[in-house]
């Protein structure tokens, strides 16, 4: 059962910033959100493509001797394997795990399946990244009915449309709740109501803790401190004398399940990027120009996905010693295409790269949200002269190819072409290279 859609403006006689549903005079309704979290989604969503998988361990991700799992099943983390383990190390604790390529146009597609339902039952929404969400449900309750029950109607109607399980929790703040949907997966709900907050986090782990790292957690055992209630008899200066004093501070509110304001500001800014590990370290310009214009495609694309676009372009660069560097620039106005992108990105990394080879490369946009901008017309002056042409030409082929991917698949065209940066020689026909996990 879908909940009642939602109007994205005020109702008649409603202020806006006030709750839906309010009555003048009434008192402030205390805060509620739902945590969304997709149950081992990149393996769940092979799964169910692939039923020869089910019930079995599989491992998402690339078999090369730098492959890295990006998510694993259910069956899978019993042996321990967990995601951002190398494959390797994966496949000796579980030799007989399936190891399957990750289809990140598949998690894509899907995931846009998903999120769409969300605004049935909220007119506020943060996607937090492509397996989960935060759904503000402060003064649904008259409209939809109780929480609980709200959950349940989400979660039958996602696995009657996608034959997905989702998970989740429901908080008076997004730390609680984010910590609540972790209680009871996989297809888990778990509620915290005003007032138990404190008690709920006691008794969680400090590995269960939102924010909390291993670096941190290790420096709290150095310390003694091994358990939450343990850092909760910490007093505040002392965290900040350890830990500096916005670490510190975050500590101290995070142990008494007081929210430090996570992901508030999600709406004002976004990001898009991609990146690749490479098999082999890369030194040859040709191949790492093929993998920005691969990258940059592939972020573009998804630009056009999510209507959305910024105006930074940022480069990831790892080096063989494992040294990562990155670097930015924020243009006038965001990048119109493919071949725009790839050429900030290509003069931002030949300038950190120094010709040294690399292991790692990354390409990606931010900035602050701006929806329907690639209906914007921009101003065609961040490049030289003599580049704007063929840029714009190349650049308006991007929706184009949008729409064929969306109606044959994501394999059904690509470009075929590397970029030279503005003024050194031309392009290549050879194809860009696969690139590796």
């Amino acid at each position: 059962m879908s909940g009642q859609p939602w109007n994205n403006g005020p109702s008649p006689g409603e202020q806006p910033g006030k709750h839906p549903g309010r009555q003048p005079g009434e008192p402030p309704r205390e805060k509620l959100f739902f945590h969304v979290d997709m149950d081992a989604f990149f393996a769940s969503v092979e799964q169910l493509d692939t039923p020869a998988y089910r019930g079995k361990p599989l491992l998402v991700g690339g078999r090369s001797k730098r492959g890295v799992v990006a998510a694993c099943s259910y069956e899978a983390r019993r042996f321990g394997i967990h995601s951002a383990m190398p494959m390797q190390h994966a496949l000796k604790r579980c030799p007989q795990a399936i190891v399957a390529a990750s289809r990140m146009e598949r998690y894509r597609q899907v995931s846009r399946e998903i999120t769409s339902r969300f605004e049935n039952y909220s007119p506020r929404v943060q996607i937090v990244s492509i397996d989960e969400a935060f759904l503000e449900m402060t003064g649904t309750e008259r409209l939809l009915g109780p929480p609980e029950g709200v959950a349940r109607n989400l979660k039958e109607e996602i696995r009657t449309a996608t034959g997905l399980t989702i998970s989740v929790g429901i908080g008076p703040s997004r730390l609680i709740a984010k910590l609540a949907s972790d209680v009871d997966k996989p297809d888990g709900l778990y509620r915290v109501f005003p007032g138990e907050e404190a008690s709920f986090v006691a008794g969680l782990k400090l590995k269960d803790l939102w924010g909390l790292g291993a670096v941190t957690r290790r420096r709290l055992e150095q310390l003694g401190i091994n358990t939450v209630l343990a850092l909760r008899e910490q007093r505040a200066e002392f965290l900040r004398g350890h830990f500096g004093a916005s670490t510190g501070d975050f500590l101290y509110q995070l142990c008494r399940g007081q929210d430090p304001g996570i992901h508030e500001g999600l709406h004002e800014r976004h990001s898009i990027s991609a990146e690749r590990t490479f098999a082999d370290d890369i030194d040859d310009p040709v191949l790492l120009k093929q993998q920005i214009l691969a990258m940059a495609e592939e972020v573009i694309q998804r630009s056009l996905q999510e209507d959305w676009r910024g105006p930074t372009v940022q480069v990831k660069l790892r080096f063989p010693s494992f040294e990562t560097h990155s670097a930015s620039r924020t243009l006038t106005e965001p990048p119109g295409g493919t071949r725009q992108l790839a050429a900030v990105a290509w003069q931002l990394l030949e300038k950190r790269r120094q010709g040294k080879p690399l292991r790692l490369l990354g390409v990606g946009i931010a900035g602050q949200a701006r929806r329907n901008s690639w209906k914007e017309p921009l101003q065609q002056d961040l490049f030289p002269r003599e580049t704007r042409p063929r840029d714009s030409r190349e650049d308006a082929l991007d929706p184009t190819i949008r729409q064929l991917r969306d109606r044959f698949g994501s394999g059904s065209i690509r470009r075929g072409l590397w970029i030279s940066p503005p003024g050194e020689g031309t392009e290549s026909p050879s194809d860009p290279k696969e690139p590796s996990e």
